[in-house]
């Protein structure tokens, strides 16, 4: 009984213990911080990690490590899962070296991609085989049609799969697919169309608070529509985890890298979980760990800081023994940001890009041209349309002086737009014609 009582309480104070720095550290956050989430594998989700700039931390060892053993870990795992935030160019960076440091580590390499389906294979090989000019890989393949984002963030990834023959598989579910279950739930699909899709499960607990957890960003949803979004999320997951399997099967010699979002791949609850349980396939996790430039400076630092005097430290300072006081003037101070160790198996600290994507947008959705021109139908909150007096009705009719025939024209154009660069755009609103003109701003946002 003291036994079962002192275990009891040993938990107790753990978990207070851990609130208490889980809330010191998200105390300046807006919402919760994904990054710091108790979830994922037990011998680790209680845990921090201070993971530096432009270093790689191996959660196991609960050490940096080389890259040159970086890749000799990987080269052991059938699939390596890489997180990205679709916008950051940093990310992308990973992905791309996580590719070519397995190819140049020796080792065969096929890349599964959550930016297509597939169907999408065809094409896709299409352009590793040099079918077709590089420059048309976005109308080739349907890039606009199945992702959207803009491609110049992709393009040294498949350039270098291009050069080194590196198979390209999709493995997303159709849109329409996640669509419908994100409405409807599961029952919004087909009796033919439930038959197509693969087997989702809703169970877990942890991933269904992870989910919550990203869904904080949007407006607060009812139990019944988180339900059918969280289906959705299922069902992505497993489409996904689904595809690389069969990719990994198809290529028993090589590691098959998936290049998806992170919130697929955080503390391994989504596609993770399903690798393991439908394939036993030995797989990795690896996520960007966002870094600030300047080194941060810890709860207790700050808490030591305005407990201690000057003089203290100085007092404090002579005491020590010379070795430490060498110790102390050593410290390394890198930057660096603290998670929890669950988030992945490798954790890669990059600089943070503080939200600013790496190439502008307006912030539209627009429909396929008609008569006028390319009417908006969706202008989001803060956008740089919003900010520019763009409103949902306008008519475009031309960009910088150029008219377009298709709306794919007009997307590719707008991407290669960069930060600064002046814009004119050409409207017909409420029967008027207008002209337009201001510049690709980007402003951070403010807490509220």
């Amino acid at each position: 009984m003291f036994f079962y009582q002192t275990k009891r309480y040993h938990f107790f104070f753990k978990f207070i213990f851990f609130a208490f720095l889980a809330f010191s550290l998200l105390a300046e956050e807006d919402d919760f911080n994904v990054n710091r989430l108790p979830l994922g594998n037990s011998a680790t989700k209680y845990d921090f990690v201070a993971v530096k700039l432009n270093q790689i931390f191996d959660t196991a060892e609960k050490q940096h490590i080389l890259p040159v053993d970086f890749f000799e870990r990987l080269k052991t795992k059938r699939i390596v899962m890489v997180g990205e935030s679709h916008t950051n160019n940093e990310h992308h960076r990973v992905e791309f070296e996580v590719i070519k440091g397995l190819v140049e580590a020796g080792q065969k390499v096929c890349i599964a991609l959550e930016m297509f389906m597939p169907h999408q294979n065809q094409p896709l090989q299409a352009f590793i085989d040099e079918k077709f000019p590089a420059t048309e890989f976005m109308d080739s393949t349907g890039w606009y049609d199945s992702w959207g984002y803009n491609y110049r963030m992709y393009q040294p990834i498949f350039e270098y799969a291009r050069e080194k023959k590196i198979k390209l598989y999709g493995v997303n579910i159709k849109r329409d697919y996640v669509s419908k279950v994100g409405k409807m739930g599961l029952k919004g699909l087909t009796p033919d169309e439930l038959k197509s899709i693969p087997e989702i499960d809703t169970t877990s607990i942890e991933h269904r608070f992870l989910v919550k957890v990203y869904f904080t960003g949007s407006d607060a949803l009812t139990p019944e529509l988180f339900n059918t979004r969280y289906q959705a999320q299922c069902l992505w997951d497993a489409a996904m985890a689904e595809g690389v399997i069969r990719a990994a099967n198809e290529n028993p010699q090589a590691t098959i890298v998936l290049l998806a979002g992170s919130g697929h791949i955080a503390y391994n609850l989504g596609i993770g979980k399903i690798i393991q349980k439908r394939s036993g396939f030995p797989f990795a996790s690896v996520i960007a760990v966002d870094v600030p430039q300047k080194k941060q400076e810890t709860l207790m630092e700050t808490m030591h800081k305005h407990r201690k005097t000057e003089k203290d430290e100085n007092e404090k300072k002579d005491k020590m023994p010379p070795a430490m006081q060498k110790m102390m003037a050593s410290t390394d101070d890198t930057p660096h940001y603290i998670v929890i160790r669950s988030l992945a198996d490798f954790l890669w600290g990059v600089p943070d890009m503080e939200d600013k994507p790496a190439y502008p947008t307006l912030g539209v959705r627009l429909d396929e041209k008609s008569e006028n021109g390319f009417a908006l139908n969706i202008i989001f909150p803060e956008s740089i349309a919003e900010k520019n007096q763009l409103q949902k009705g306008d008519i475009i009719t031309a960009i910088d002086g150029k008219e377009f025939k298709t709306l794919v024209e007009l997307k590719k154009y707008l991407d290669t737009k960069n930060w600064d660069d002046p814009i004119q755009i050409n409207l017909i609103r409420e029967n008027q014609k207008l002209e337009l003109k201001f510049d690709l701003k980007w402003e951070k946002k403010t807490a509220e």
